[in-house]
């Protein structure tokens, strides 16, 4: 994958030797990698990228009328873009090419064509601009900071934040990484932000704007004729989307848990491999095992049924997290993981990294979808519904009355229910704390409001998935972890036209009472072996979180007066105290909330060791 960072100043002044050392720094080690760059007056903007000849040697183009692009990623539908932008004798042309003349053609409206994972940056010399705009998933990495007299962008934040000098930390992301775990369009620095996935955004010296170019398909359905050409559909699109990942003069790499996504997606590239030998490359699978685990008899199984030798990581040394790796550039989990992995993947000449990401919720894999009792409230009358409620009644155990009131409320509202599983919490579940005076300084509901009239468009029984799908994008929670953000880090199930059909399909066509990933099983069932097919279970990893997380909240009760968190203004001291100690005795405490704050905490202390010592507010008067 490739790097992309530039520099435009407003005012045209020159490009000193400082600003370019600035850029050639954060395109990294550009003594073992190709860069381009392009300089006018104001602008230097550069692409560092991956060896002459690999599948991503295209990430730099510029173009008669002076437009110029460096791209970062993977483009899966070149062949349909050449036809369509170059007409009937389309000349060959490159990714970055082809993505100036989709944006030339409609500007950023264009890059909705642009099917893959990817990021870019584009001068317009005519408009006197920088376009910068990712995928609709925010896979590839980038980030921008948008000053008075200047625009710096960077695919790498900690060279970004290096750039700006910025510690002051952005207080709207602290509150919501701290009780949702994920943020929408922020980064953990006051003025710094990543482009918002499925967006453009557009600086000029006077204006600077945002412009969406996908968004979720919630007035799109998608009717076939009987399940069987779901089914058909659903093998043709993942075959698709596992194909176009595949594409690689090394080995490529993919996890492999035992799930049945992870083992859709290793049985389908064995699968494309066989038919043919000769372009395939070598696949490699990695598996992580503990102590207790249950998932090593299912992904032993897909190895057995593949003629695969994978490679088995032991979690136990490879820590969920730990007081000296909470993250780097922002607040992560399972980064001795990721750090791993890249140096698996360096020694193994791998560029490329499969994940079963997105696959749960894709397809299906969930135990409560009783929204659909509303669709049919609002399709068939009451009495179709109230069968439906009470299928789902007997399978979920619950009041039909619960379910049927759920489903009057989504049909008559813009609400979308929270599932049964949701609903049953520890009775901390509303206890975050966040300081009063903190709380009162931040919106919090801003959160919910980003992104919720794309959702609320959608009819009641899909409302809920739109919503959930928007806020994962929001947060770009498949974006690569900072670890592995120089190779290809990608999501089969995130393949967008896999998405759209099946979120644009009958939501009973996709699980029913009792059937969670009812069509996926269906479809693969000549796919997967017998043992992964039949799998209702799914292995969890809550003994390997308290493993890791115990001893850090004993650590923070050792001195709960040095928490930089209560230091900060942002929690509580009594509520946190109480809570680690529940937490560490194995009592009620809402512990998955907690978790993110024990993290943010030890990433604060991690930023104080290592030289960035980050601060809270400017308005805080005890800030030194």
């Amino acid at each position: 994958m490739s790097i992309l960072a530039g520099i435009f100043y407003f005012d045209r002044r020159p490009i000193s030797a400082a600003d370019e050392a600035q850029v050639r720094r954060a395109l990294g080690d550009f003594d073992r990698q190709p860069v381009h760059g392009f300089r006018s007056p104001g602008l230097i903007m550069g692409v560092a990228g991956s060896a002459p000849g690999s599948p991503e040697d295209n990430d730099f183009s510029r173009s008669p009328d002076g437009s110029v692009c460096t791209w970062d990623g993977r483009l899966d539908n070149q062949e349909d873009l050449r036809l369509e932008l170059s007409g009937d004798s389309p000349e060959p042309s490159t990714n970055s090419d082809l993505a100036v003349k989709a944006y030339q053609s409609k500007g950023a409206a264009g890059f909705r064509s642009l099917v893959g994972d990817w990021s870019l940056a584009i001068w317009d010399g005519r408009l006197r601009s920088v376009v910068l705009a990712s995928d609709y998933a925010g896979i590839r990495p980038l980030y921008y900071y948008r000053g008075a007299d200047r625009l710096l962008w960077s695919s790498c934040l900690s060279e970004l934040i290096r750039w700006t000098g910025i510690n002051k930390l952005d207080e709207e992301y602290v509150a919501n990484f701290l009780t949702h775990g994920t943020v929408a369009h922020r980064t953990p620095y006051r003025g710094v932000y990543p482009v918002p996935p499925g967006s453009a955004v557009c600086v000029s010296p006077d204006r600077m704007m945002t412009q969406p170019f996908w968004d979720l398909p919630v007035n799109e359905e998608t009717r076939l004729q009987d399940d069987q050409y779901y089914e058909e559909q659903l093998r043709t699109l993942f075959r698709q989307a596992v194909s176009v990942r595949l594409r690689s003069h090394g080995p490529v790499c993919a996890e492999l848990s035992g799930g049945l996504d992870s083992s859709s997606i290793v049985c389908m590239a064995t699968q494309l491999k066989h038919a043919d030998s000769h372009c395939s490359p070598e696949l490699i699978t990695l598996s992580y095992t503990h102590a207790g685990s249950t998932d090593e008899k299912y992904f032993r199984a897909v190895e057995r049924a593949c003629n695969l030798s994978g490679i088995h990581l032991q979690l136990e040394e490879l820590p969920f997290v730990a007081p000296n790796q909470p993250g780097g550039a922002a607040p992560g989990w399972w980064e001795a993981r990721f750090r791993e992995l890249a140096r698996l993947m360096e020694s193994l000449g791998s560029s490329v990294f499969l994940t079963g990401q997105l696959g749960d919720f894709i397809m299906g894999n969930v135990v409560d979808d009783s929204d659909q009792v509303a669709d049919c409230l609002r399709q068939h009358g009451f009495l179709q519904a109230a069968r439906e409620a009470f299928s789902w009644s007997q399978s979920l155990r619950v009041p039909i009355y619960s379910i049927l009131w759920r489903a009057l409320r989504t049909n008559y509202s813009s609400w979308a229910a929270p599932s049964v599983a949701a609903t049953m919490c520890d009775r901390y579940k509303h206890i975050d704390s966040l300081a009063p005076e903190f709380r009162k300084r931040v919106a919090l509901s801003d959160y919910n409001r980003q992104s919720e009239l794309r959702w609320q468009a959608a009819s009641p029984g899909r409302r809920g998935r739109f919503r959930t799908l928007s806020e994962m994008l929001s947060g770009r929670l498949l974006q690569a972890p900072e670890a592995l953000q120089h190779v290809s880090y990608t999501h089969p199930f995130a393949h967008r036209p896999l998405v759209e059909f099946m979120l644009t399909i009958p939501p009973a066509v996709v699980c029913r009472p009792g059937e969670p990933r009812r069509l996926m099983r269906r479809a693969f069932a000549g796919l997967l072996p017998p043992a992964i097919l039949k799998r209702r279970s799914k292995g969890t990893y809550e003994r390997v979180y308290r493993q890791a997380l115990v001893p850090m909240a004993a650590e923070l009760l050792k001195q709960p007066g040095d928490i930089r968190m209560v230091e900060f203004g942002y929690v509580d001291r009594r509520s946190i105290t109480e809570r680690l100690t529940r937490f560490r005795e194995g009592l009620d405490c809402n512990e998955s909330q907690l978790r993110q704050l024990i993290l943010f905490e030890f990433w604060l202390r991690n930023s104080k060791n290592s030289g960035a010592d980050l601060v809270a507010g400017a308005s805080l008067s005890w800030i030194n």
